[in-house]
């Protein structure tokens, strides 16, 4: 959600959201900036100063939660960053990425030169999430290429969240250097999980669809100190042309060599970025890309290792795989052909990314 506090021309700040008193008073409680919802206006608190009077404004918050955070922006922009109805929030860290995948859904210039989120923001945005948040995702980019003071923030996040969830989304190439492995072991919140792609079964194919020499073997050390350290590991495989008549011996190779991982998901492309620039050497579909998976998750089931199918419609996917398929796409990206409003089993499919539908050539059908 974003909106307009028209009467805002302060600095740039993290705010908290209040609907109730209780809320209000919590907030006050713990000296934290927030937007306090009356019937006639918007204040900011602790000044108690009024930054609107827009009643369609007033409506429209009125729909969103007690301790939602917001960034609030020097021109009076307010913008939504952590929804406390959701169990899909994240921190964004950075743009950057130290590889350049063909089929990321970053466009490459966000790669080169995008943006990062500075640790002192990323901690103030996590002093306003509550503390029994469930689950909460730090991603990029490569939330590594921030530096070593991306420490501080995994500190802090330890120390406020005892029970929350967190899953770090990384290339996973910085374990293999001890130092960052040893702080990481160190600081990190203890209920992490650290997800990690591998795209082919060899160098060659990994480090062609990365585009970044020498990230298949750094990838590899990376996750066998991982899980030396006690580490949860999830292993993420996104399936394309160019590496899916591999599927099938990158889950040979997980059972020989990374048993040990939490888990292994099997995942559909999301069309957007650098994927759609690159559809021709990428794009496949859906049917293919779910034979592939399917054959990999037997091999990783034969060998006791649980498995997750990502981003694939039920009806591309065989009945017997069904109860691997996870709703793994958030609601602002997912989308539902015409033909699926007939389903019976549209409520437990996941749908497709809102920037795959082009490219989906009729494979969708109704389970009837």
């Amino acid at each position: 959600m974003i909106v307009k506090l028209e009467n805002y021309n302060g600095k740039y700040k993290i705010v908290s959201l209040a609907l109730s008193q209780v809320a209000k008073e919590d907030l006050l409680k713990d000296n934290l900036d927030f937007i306090y919802i009356s019937d006639n206006d918007i204040r900011l608190y602790p000044e108690n100063v009024v930054v609107s009077k827009d009643k369609n404004i007033i409506e429209k918050l009125r729909n969103a939660h007690d301790y939602d955070v917001y960034e609030l922006w020097e021109n009076g922009k307010f913008s939504e960053y952590y929804d406390d109805s959701s169990l899909d929030n994240y921190f964004f860290v950075t743009g950057k990425c130290n590889s350049n995948c063909v089929m990321c859904p970053s466009p490459d210039i966000s790669r080169q030169k995008g943006g990062n989120t500075s640790v002192d923001t990323l901690i103030e945005i996590a002093k306003h999430i509550p503390t029994d948040a469930p689950h909460l995702t730090i991603t990029g980019g490569e939330p590594f290429m921030v530096g070593p003071d991306i420490f501080r923030f995994f500190e802090f996040l330890g120390e406020k969240f005892e029970c929350t969830d967190f899953l770090l989304l990384t290339n996973g190439r910085i374990f293999a250097v001890d130092s960052y492995l040893e702080r990481f072991v160190e600081k990190a919140p203890k209920n992490s999980i650290v997800a990690i792609p591998i795209h082919g079964s060899t160098a060659n194919i990994h480090d062609m669809i990365t585009q970044s020499n020498g990230s298949f073997n750094q990838t590899k050390i990376g996750i066998k100190k991982l899980l030396k350290a006690g580490i949860h590991v999830e292993l993420r495989i996104v399936v394309s042309r160019l590496n899916k008549d591999d599927i099938y011996n990158i889950a040979q190779m997980i059972s020989d060599e990374l048993s040990e991982v939490d888990y292994v998901s099997i995942m559909a492309m999301e069309m957007t970025g650098s994927a759609r620039v690159n559809q021709d050497k990428v794009w496949i579909s859906y049917v293919d890309a779910a034979q592939a998976a399917e054959d990999a998750a037997l091999v990783l089931i034969e060998n006791g290792i649980d498995v997750k199918l990502y981003n694939f419609p039920l009806c591309i996917v065989k009945k017997e795989y069904w109860t691997l398929c996870e709703k793994s796409i958030s609601p602002d990206k997912v989308r539902y052909a015409e033909t699926c409003e007939n389903c019976k089993m549209k409520n437990a499919c996941g749908g497709v990314f809102a920037g795959t539908m082009s490219m989906e050539k009729g494979e969708l059908r109704a389970i009837i």
